[in-house]
């Protein structure tokens, strides 16, 4: 089974990776892992191009950059999807939206979905405001990977009152539960 992690924090060190880390460290070695950290990487904004339609049949996307040539491609091969996000002002970062934005791809037509119907995820988030101030960004996450991409759900994780990296700590609920998640990969 092939398990993509997909860090959009700029900070690979941080809460967030620190959560996802601790998931991967759990799962079964048999299973292969990658990682990609959006803040890594350079990619062009959704332009909504005219001719979508075709062209994200043909190619994916009408620009030739990273994101196609190589996350598209890993996204399409995986089996499970570990998405993460710290909360930057009310939402998931920037970096992790404009990838979300190039999903476009994934859309038929008709609003079918193409390639991701199956697909396993888990959603990760993390801010420093208490933990029920934005629970909706975990909210979002679920709602558009289970019921507008129809990717089944492994577990969403949200912790809040992280106001430092070593706010988090191993016997923390979320440390629990990321220990238990990737149990069950």
């Amino acid at each position: 089974m092939k398990i993509l992690a997909i860090y959009g924090s700029p900070d690979k060190e941080g809460i967030t990776a620190t959560i996802v880390e601790t998931i991967l460290e759990s799962v079964n070695k048999k299973h292969e892992i990658d990682r990609i950290y959006l803040y890594d990487k350079e990619f062009h904004d959704c332009i909504a191009c005219d001719d979508a339609k075709a062209i994200h049949l043909e190619k994916f996307c009408i620009f030739d950059d990273w994101f196609r040539e190589e996350i598209i491609p890993a996204i399409n091969a995986a089996d499970i999807l570990i998405i993460s996000s710290p909360v930057y002002m009310g939402q998931i970062t920037g970096k992790l939206k404009t990838m979300f934005d190039r999903w476009h791809t994934y859309i038929g037509p008709d609003f079918n979905i193409r390639i991701l119907p199956g697909k396993k995820y888990i959603a990760v988030t993390a801010c420093a405001a208490p933990a029920d101030m934005f629970k909706s960004v975990s909210e979002y996450l679920d709602g558009w990977l289970s019921r507008f991409f129809k990717m089944e759900k492994i577990d969403v994780l949200h912790v809040g009152d992280m106001t430092d990296r070593n706010a988090l700590k191993p016997d923390n609920p979320v440390m629990l539960q990321a220990k238990e998640t990737g149990k069950k990969i």
